[in-house]
């Protein structure tokens, strides 16, 4: 049964809006398996940690794939994400630290790429606040796997869990925000 309300049409971005929506989800299970269950994640960190990469470089995709102005950006930082993914499942014995410095390095460009662009395109996104705070949150995490690159499985699947819990709710509130109109021509957060 369908409702309809006077007035009301789609919106442009809605399809745009679940794809990102979807891939928040996945970021946010993925994080959370990371986090509560660390024993069964140390024996597939890497197969986990690379999914969630990848997962972000594709909502990172999903999130600019709409602009003209932004298309080209999000390609990139989005790649960024899955070209680290894809290194650190496919690392023949991937160890520790190598694992490490691809998933912070990888999370510092991308991180700060994001930063850069959600403020770049702050008069053409209202919700590019979300966007800033989930860049600064990976550049954080990134700084700290670099870091801290001989920390056991425990500390790093705690402390990636958490930045893809993190990344993958901010990105669901980013989806589903409401979407109303700028007052003024300011910035909406």
């Amino acid at each position: 049964m369908t409702t309809d309300v006077p007035g009301a049409s789609p919106g442009r971005h809605t399809g745009r809006r679940v794809a990102v929506g979807l891939l928040g989800g996945a970021a946010l299970v993925v994080g959370v398996v990371l986090l509560f269950d660390p024993v069964a994640a140390a024996r597939t960190l890497a197969l986990l940690l690379g999914l969630s990469l990848v997962i972000g470089g594709l909502l990172e995709i999903a999130v600019g794939w709409d602009s003209r102005t932004r298309r080209g950006i999000a390609i990139a930082l989005g790649a960024v994400l899955v070209i680290g993914g894809l290194l650190a499942i496919a690392w023949p014995g991937i160890t520790l630290l190598t694992l490490a410095l691809i998933t912070g390095t990888s999370l510092i460009i991308h991180g700060a790429g994001r930063v850069g662009a959600a403020l770049l395109a702050r008069e053409e996104e209202s919700g590019w606040g979300w966007l800033v705070l989930a860049g600064a949150v990976n550049v954080i995490v990134g700084v700290l796997a670099v870091a801290w690159p001989k920390a056991t499985v425990l500390v790093l699947s705690l402390v990636l869990g958490a930045q893809i819990a993190a990344f993958g709710a901010l990105l669901l509130a980013y989806a589903f925000r409401p979407s109303g109109t700028r007052a003024s021509g300011q910035p909406v957060f």
